[in-house]
């Protein structure tokens, strides 16, 4: 028998049998020899009992124990007799971790494993106890009480009799040898003290309980027969209610376990069911039965791990989730939060897979749970099966990945995994198909605000219930919440062509009307407060959807670019500013697209306009909309959606109506001028086919009365009424009814002219054609003669072009025309010309004019005659912004005698400026003689064309700096003052 210093080292063996070593000794007699000298304190001394013949191998400390005497006579004894002494014990490691191999995967050749720490006993001396310093004195544990332990015979997890004082320990304190003359393994196994129902002094046969003492958190890095999350959730259930050991029996190599744990009737664990059985510290059969709910919808479920060692692949593991309740409604204590407005759907089925292989947990969610994975997907989460119910009973189909959440934290603060949760749910589209009222329908029709649902997206939010009522009723402390909603919106896409291929996929789905997808939102107000709050708003779209009713639908007398928002349950679609709306206020400006900045020419862009040129929202006052919303039409359009459909037969059409009847105010908007008469209604019906290609078919019906258009302040058209019919395979039917027709401002005093024109009964001339509408108004003033002085066709006339494509309205002035100029003589001297203006709103868009002048003297003297004449003439264009200007000049003398000699001269100059610097010029001079019967003529031409450059730059007019000091040089110096 020899020491060794090192406690954690078994000393080299040296003699066959057993042997007791110190620590810091290098024999035993010089232990002993320090024993006789005086009494020996054993605290911080390492006794190791080895034994060969059973393989024993034991470490004892000691504390509060004095060794007394010499040789066989050796003792312990408290170092007092009122205090009591310890004894420590420790036996070498009893558990293995070994690696497993999921069920039905191919083992591995080597597999991993990690032995446990050491199992430590803690027996209590009792003051005035002696034991005798030798190895069956140290193996008599009979007359001592047990303090404490951590017997760590299943793997990372410390165990300890539930009551130790109540725990004993069998086992010999010599080896025993059988018949065959073999000596067992020495073992010990742990009981409890005799309860009677045995023979005296026997130990009890009951199970020992057993509670956990520490729980090592270590991560292994590989599959074993509990994880890191078992062992914690174990150990949490054992701490509530200790596990039975039917045996706990400790060898020096490795402990025989059979354990059982039944939590069953506990709120708030996730184990409820555990079972190991082990031998020499290796696992042969772990059996684990979780309870949990699956997030976000709460469906109660279980996962039961089973391991078990078989013969050729060592450890295999399978884990299998079954689910409990299939089918959940949310009342009671689960009932949802603000009504259910914020997920419209009364019960939730889980159509499958009710059981799965969760035997991968490596996708966590915080420390509460883990996605299951399986087969399937891109990122390797399973996808259940569900189908919803909403308020109406339409039934949606949907495929979603789910979150397992364990038992012990179901019912508790799940707020840091409810927001891990919601940042991925928001990202995670779920294939959904189905009809879904978002919101209760107000209006008439009950499926106003009901869409074909594409895509949902689900998070989770905290239920309200205390956690007391949740372990009662079973349910998860979590409810689902609706994110967006990816849907189709036929009154959108009944504005949309479709293409022949897009027809044809649709015609396999015959249930399902296909169209785009839009991102729906609940509106966060109407999901906190209802309808009446946000003025019957209850979602908002993600992207907003400009909508714009084709120009040649609605005549050109209305134009309705309404960027569509979000979605009414009164009114339909509704578009601008949704807060402003659900503050009651319904303002045109922001309910509409405001009019862009002015266009350059030939560009012309009017959304939201009347007449091409009149911004709608300015006409329109801001109005309040009551709690219950503006559902008629009347101040807010109106847009509903229909789905056509014949009994049992699926959908073939839908119809989409836009109605607005609004009041406008009296004002002066370029020139419209508007009164507290003048009203607005429009109709706008489209249909569209979901059989065929093509454009959707649209009618629209539309009137506008009582109002005046004024053009720069010149010519007042008074309408009392214009209305309109469009309709498909046919030019817009027109219906004007046209007051009084006048001049204004300077011009006012030409209406006194109409006395000298026929009657005017008939009104102005109207001309209605595919383009638009042409009014035209024209004073023909009569020849008027006075002496020496003639006028002749002066006609004065004003018209108006209403075109129906949205470009602007254009009015039209002329001073006789270029085909019938006006004429004035006044003795020698005469002319004419023309002038036409035309103006769009309040910009000259085109001029055109000419004036011509001249004069004519002739004398005859009888044997001669002659005659002398001067004409000129002025040309101007302008059309759009491009100009050009012209004009020449004739002069022309003749001279006659007696009919024989003739002499002319004619002289010409004409000039032309063209844009943008370019002046042509021409000039001629002919001279012509004829004499009896001999005549000949000479011309003489010439032509020029002179064009201008930009003006040279400084760089261009000085390129060196000498020329530049020169210029200066030039200037006389400056004086001071």
């Amino acid at each position: 028998m020899t020491l060794h210093e090192d406690p954690d080292l078994p000393p080299p063996e040296t003699d066959p049998g057993v042997g007791l070593v110190a620590s810091g000794f290098e024999t035993l007699e010089q232990f002993d020899e320090a024993a006789r000298a005086a009494d020996m304190d054993m605290d911080g001394f390492v006794v190791t009992l080895l034994r060969r013949e059973d393989m024993l191998l034991i470490e004892f400390r000691f504390r509060g124990l004095l060794r007394t005497g010499s040789g066989a006579q050796q003792r312990l004894v408290t170092k007092t007799a009122t205090e009591p002494g310890f004894l420590f014990v420790r036996m070498p490691p009893q558990a293995m971790l070994e690696e497993a191999t999921p069920l039905g995967s191919p083992s591995t050749a080597v597999k991993r494993a990690w032995f446990a720490g050491p199992s430590d006993l803690t027996l209590r001396v009792a003051p005035g106890t002696t034991i005798p310093l030798t190895a069956a004195g140290l193996l008599d544990w009979a007359g001592l009480q047990t303090d404490s332990a951590r017997l760590e015979c299943v793997w990372g997890l410390g165990l300890a009799p539930a009551t130790p004082s109540q725990a004993v320990w069998l086992h010999a304190a010599e080896p025993v040898a059988g018949a065959s003359g073999a000596v067992g393994i020495w073992h010990t196994r742990l009981g409890v003290r005799p309860d009677g129902s045995g023979p005296a002094g026997t130990p009890s046969r009951l199970p020992v309980p057993v509670k956990p003492t520490e729980v090592v958190n270590d991560t292994e890095g590989f599959m074993s027969s509990l994880s890191p999350t078992d062992r914690r959730d174990i150990g949490a259930s054992m701490a509530r209610r200790p596990a039975l050991a039917k045996n706990l029996t400790f060898t020096p190599l490795g402990a025989n376990v059979d354990l059982t744990g039944n939590w069953l009737g506990l709120a708030s664990v996730s184990v409820l069911m555990y079972h190991h059985e082990s031998a020499g510290g290796r696992d042969t059969t772990v059996n684990v039965l979780k309870r949990g709910y699956l997030l976000p919808f709460g469906f109660p479920a279980l996962i039961t791990t089973q391991t078990e060692r078989r013969l050729d692949h060592g450890l295999v593991r399978s884990s299998v989730l079954t689910v409990l309740l299939p089918e959940l409604t949310y009342q009671d204590v689960a009932a949802l939060p603000n009504g259910g407005r914020g997920f419209p759907f009364t019960r939730v089925r889980l159509n499958g897979p009710l059981t799965a292989d969760v035997i991968d947990t490596t996708d966590p969610l915080t420390d509460v749970g883990f996605w299951v994975r399986g087969p399937g997907a891109s990122d390797g989460r399973l996808r259940f099966s569900l189908t919803a119910e909403d308020r109406r009973g339409h039934p949606i189909a949907f495929t979603a990945p789910l979150v397992f959440v364990k038992g012990d934290r179901a019912h508790g603060d799940l707020t840091a995994a409810l927001d891990a949760f919601n940042r991925q749910a928001e990202n995670i589209d779920l294939p959904a198909s189905g009809s879904l009222e978002l919101a209760p329908a107000t209006g008439p029709d009950p499926e106003s605000t009901t869409v074909d649902v594409a895509t949902l997206r689900i998070k989770a939010v905290r239920s309200s219930a205390s956690q007391a009522a949740l372990e009662e009723a079973g349910r998860l402390a979590a409810l689902p919440e609706l994110v967006s909603v990816d849907a189709r919106i036929p009154a959108l896409d009944a504005l949309v062509p479709r293409g022949v291929a897009q027809v044809e996929a649709e015609a396999e789905a015959d249930d399902e009307i296909r169209s785009a997808v839009h991102t729906l939102l609940l509106d966060q107000k109407y999901v906190q407060q209802g309808l009446a709050a946000t003025r019957q708003v209850y979602a908002r779209l993600k992207n907003q959807v400009p909508l714009a009713p084709p120009v040649t639908a609605s005549g050109g007398i209305a134009k309705l670019d309404l960027p569509v928002t979000g979605l009414s349950s009164a009114t339909g679609l509704i578009g601008g500013d949704l807060e402003k709306l659900k503050s009651g206020t319904f303002a045109p400006a922001s309910f509409f697209t405001p009019p862009p900045p002015p266009a350059p020419p030939h560009a012309p862009v009017f959304p939201t306009r009347l007449l091409g040129f009149v911004d709608l929202t300015k006409l329109v006052p801001p109005v309040s909309v009551p709690p219950a919303g503006a559902g008629d039409g009347t101040d807010v359009p109106r847009m509903l959606t229909k789905v056509l459909r014949q009994p049992e037969r699926p959908p073939h059409a839908v119809e989409t109506t836009l109605t607005w009847h609004p009041k406008l105010r009296p004002t002066q908007e370029g020139p419209l001028r508007t009164t507290d008469k003048t009203q607005l209604d429009l109709r706008c019906v489209t249909l569209m086919n979901l059989g065929q290609s093509g454009p959707p078919v649209t009618e629209v019906r539309g009137e506008l009365s009582h109002f005046t258009l004024s053009f720069a302040d010149v010519l007042d058209v008074e309408f009392q009424r214009m209305a309109f019919t469009s309709k498909p395979g046919t030019t817009t039917a027109l219906d004007v009814k046209v007051g009084r027709v006048g001049f204004s401002g300077q011009l006012k005093f030409l209406d006194r002219l109409r006395e000298y024109l026929p009657s005017v009964a008939n009104g102005p001339r109207i001309n209605v054609d595919t383009a638009g509408i042409d009014v035209g108004y024209t004073l023909a003033v009569p020849s008027v003669g006075l002496g020496v002085f003639l006028l002749q066709n002066l006609a004065l006339s004003a018209s108006v072009h209403l075109p129906f494509d949205g470009t602007p309205v254009e009015a039209t002035f002329a001073v006789s025309s270029r085909e019938h100029p006006f004429l004035v003589t006044a003795s020698v001297f005469g002319g004419g010309g023309f002038l036409a203006v035309t103006v769009s709103t309040g910009e000259v868009v085109r001029l055109e004019g000419q004036v011509d002048f001249g004069a004519a003297v002739a004398l005859n003297l009888g044997v001669a005659s002659g005659s002398v004449s001067v004409t000129a003439s002025v040309y101007v264009k302008l059309d759009r912004g491009v100009s050009s200007v012209g004009g020449f000049l004739r002069a022309y003398g003749e001279l006659d005698v007696l009919g024989i000699i003739n002499i002319s001269v004619e002289f010409y100059l004409g000039l032309v400026f063209r844009a943008p610097k370019t002046l042509y010029g021409v000039a001629f001079v002919t001279v012509r003689v004829r004499v009896a019967f001999f005549s000949e003529s000479v011309t003489m031409k010439l032509e020029r064309t002179f064009s201008g450059g930009d003006d040279p730059s400084f760089g261009q007019a000085f390129p060196t700096s000498q020329p530049w000091r020169d210029r200066c040089a030039a200037f006389a110096p400056m004086e001071e003052s």
